[in-house]
């Protein structure tokens, strides 16, 4: 278009420049002619062309109008022209100007339709680019978007690593919230909350709530026991304007966040806990934000089984199948560490071994189920009386052992006498018959009575003996 104003610039400028040397040229030659002078004929052809080229010009510098105006004009003064000179039959020449005016009319046409079609292709052009730029500014924009989902899709397998790798329940509880706030890369509160198996409600296990105010509801509240119950991820986009759930509770949590993302930790098909984001800004999540918390969650929620596998792994290795107390090898490292231990900082250490009287009779009169219940039974007594860190164990056969820490000889005497009198106390039902079960108790003390574990399960073995011997149901610790 630039191209095309100036070129009718230039066009303006020669019709002009034409037509003011045609009106000079004629008026001049006029002057040193007559009617019979052999100018003539110059004058005609100087007047038709000279007129011709300023028309033509007029028409494509100037348009329409200008055109027409130039090329009345020069047909007016080629007029007066002949009148002046008295030489009226040139004047027929002057519908060469109007030949060439039609032609500059025909150019004029072609040229604005031209124009037009220039204007309306640029503007087509013009709108499929801005088109164009919007497509490539949207899929740059999704472009962008898949990188970031990319980039959060990759560090999954990192928190899948990382979560396989540990072991404790309290650490992967807290790697599940430290990756859920790297991962979702968005501001706000993480709770993470775990059924508790014997009370069947949830327990705050760990969090990540930074210029909040403190968590008062360790149980959870209305949201996390609805994931709870209907075992579906929950969104709220703005806590004020949410009426699934109750008025009161509603103005509670306003006043605390006003956006939220919750899905439930589901393993084996059990509800094992629920996993929450929540924000102060309304809106603050998307859909994408609660897809990639549920991936979160079930990656945490194996961890977690895996985690709780362990423990039941590790705690068959040590405990006794039917009494629940520690197994002998077990007992007998403690034992090893606990008299180093009292050795070093010279403190007292107290070991008793408990045997059943006549258990054997039981056995052969109840049956070896009866037996059963009866070691579940003093097991359960000794069990209720360990304090801190005390241990007990299935020592062997019928024999129970326990290590008392810090425990004088005295002390020992005074906790196996009541041991002894809580079972005695207690009769049991056998086969719809009640039984009477007393047990004998040895109890030896480091150092007094001896300065290694061997010396001290020797001394504590006789003084059982002992007891067995004096009559049974009773405590001998000399």
């Amino acid at each position: 278009m630039m191209k095309s104003s100036r070129a009718r610039s230039i066009f303006s400028v020669i019709a002009i420049i034409s037509f003011l040397i045609s009106v000079y040229i004629c008026w001049t030659l006029t002057a040193k002619t007559t009617e019979h002078s052999s100018l003539h004929t110059t004058l005609v052809i100087t007047a038709v062309s000279s007129f011709n080229i300023a028309i033509l010009s007029g028409w494509i510098g100037f348009g329409m109008m200008g055109g027409s105006l130039i090329t009345a004009c020069a047909s007016l003064f080629v007029l007066l022209l002949g009148f002046r000179m008295g030489c009226y039959g040139h004047n027929v020449l002057i519908l060469t100007y109007f030949v060439t005016a039609w032609i500059g009319y025909l150019f004029t046409n072609s040229k604005n339709r031209l124009d037009q079609l220039y204007v309306l292709r640029s503007e087509r052009v013009e709108e499929e680019i801005n088109i164009l730029a919007n497509e490539v500014k949207e899929k740059n924009k999704g472009i962008k978007v898949f990188e970031e989902k990319l980039m959060r899709y990759s560090t999954l397998k990192n928190v899948a690593e990382s979560l396989s790798a540990a072991l404790s329940l309290d650490g992967i509880s807290d790697l599940i919230v430290d990756k859920t706030r790297k991962i979702l890369g968005k501001s706000g509160r993480i709770l993470l909350f775990l059924v508790n198996p014997d009370a069947q409600e949830l327990m705050l296990s760990s969090s990540s709530a930074r210029n909040y105010p403190v968590i008062k509801t360790k149980k959870g509240d209305v949201f996390d026991n609805w994931a709870l119950r209907n075992r579906k991820p929950l969104m709220i986009e703005d806590v004020a304007k949410d009426f699934r759930f109750p008025a009161n509770s509603i103005d509670k949590a306003a006043d605390v966040f006003r956006s939220l993302i919750e899905v439930p930790l589901v393993s084996e098909n059990k509800v094992i806990g629920v996993l929450r984001m929540d924000s102060q800004q309304e809106f603050a999540y998307t859909q994408d934000d609660l897809r990639l918390l549920d991936i979160i969650a079930n990656l945490g929620a194996v961890a977690i089984q895996n985690s709780v596998l362990y423990s039941r792994t590790q705690e068959l290795a040590i405990r006794d199948g039917l009494t629940g107390l520690k197994v002998r090898r077990f007992f007998m490292e403690s034992f090893h560490r606990e008299v180093k231990r009292a050795s070093r900082k010279r403190e007292q250490l107290s070991f008793l071994i408990l045997d059943i009287d006549h258990f054997k009779d039981y056995n052969d009169k109840y049956g070896h189920a009866s037996g059963d219940l009866i070691l579940k039974f003093i097991a359960k007594t000794i069990s209720d009386q360990l304090e801190g860190p005390d241990v007990a164990s299935r020592y062997g056969g019928e024999e129970l052992a326990l290590l008392l820490w810090k425990k004088s000889k005295k002390e020992a005497r005074l906790k196996a006498d009541k041991i002894r009198q809580l079972v005695k106390k207690r009769p049991l039902t056998l086969r719809k018959h009640e039984a009477n079960v007393t047990v004998s108790i040895g109890v030896s003390t480091f150092p007094e009575d001896g300065a290694t574990e061997e010396e001290l399960i020797r001394a504590a073995d006789l003084r059982l003996y002992r007891a067995k011997a004096a009559g049974r149901d009773r405590v001998c610790s000399d």
